[in-house]
């Protein structure tokens, strides 16, 4: 809505600047349109980098324990020991379908049942560094999600910011546009029209204005023979 009302001035711009006080407000909305659509690329980025830096470590954990894994089952299958393969048989696929909850405990199972035979994995390369980095991707992990303290502090910080300049736009509208506009209604009826038009343009994917604030359609004027 607030870019269709921002058009409607552009596109009357010879109207507009006919009422300085208009031309100011036409100024004032630029500006805050400006600094919305900033502080929404900023929300979006706080919701992408935390999203991306937990998926990097969920994929490097899950990338270390497979190996393990694939080496312990394959150890039990020859050996018959049904207990540690029903432990450790657990695809890359299998674990990428785990909750975030549940991930890092299947893997300290894993890890833990295949280290019990670690000697034995030898001859199928594995060694103790490779049991140390799932303890590293373990934490990496742990240190990813426990950042979402942080990065939900700013979310709301930013939300909150977008809210205020909504807000601003919506005074800055009914307080003052809605008025001056008012004042045109008999000199200058198209643009008038324009004006409302563009006002009660509703967004269907949700909206911030309130109730209270939507703008009356303008009474029907027969048009000018």
């Amino acid at each position: 809505m607030y870019n269709a009302v921002e058009a409607v001035f552009a596109a009357n711009a010879s109207i507009v600047a006919e009422l300085p006080a208009l031309s100011e407000v036409h100024t004032d909305l630029q500006a805050l349109i400006a600094d919305i659509e900033t502080t929404d690329g900023e929300l979006m980025k706080t919701t992408e980098g935390k999203t991306s830096v937990k998926k990097k470590a969920i994929n490097e954990l899950i990338a270390s324990i497979v190996p393990i894994a694939s080496a312990a089952s394959a150890y039990a299958m020859r050996k018959k020991l049904v207990e540690l393969r029903a432990a450790v048989d657990y695809s890359e696929n299998q674990l990428k379908h785990l909750t975030q909850a549940e991930l890092p405990i299947k893997v300290k199972n894993i890890k833990e049942a295949a280290h019990a035979v670690l000697a034995e994995l030898a001859n199928y390369g594995m060694t103790q560094s490779k049991f140390d980095l799932v303890d590293v991707k373990l934490t990496a992990l742990k240190s990813a999600v426990g950042k979402k303290n942080t990065g939900f502090t700013d979310h709301v910080a930013i939300r909150k910011t977008l809210s205020e300049l909504f807000d601003k736009v919506d005074n800055l509208l009914r307080d003052e546009a809605d008025a001056i506009v008012e004042v045109l209604k008999e000199t200058k009826l198209s643009f008038y029209n324009q004006y409302f038009a563009a006002r009660v343009i509703k967004d269907l994917g949700g909206s911030h204005t309130k109730p209270e604030d939507e703008v009356k359609t303008p009474p029907q004027t027969p048009p000018a023979e």
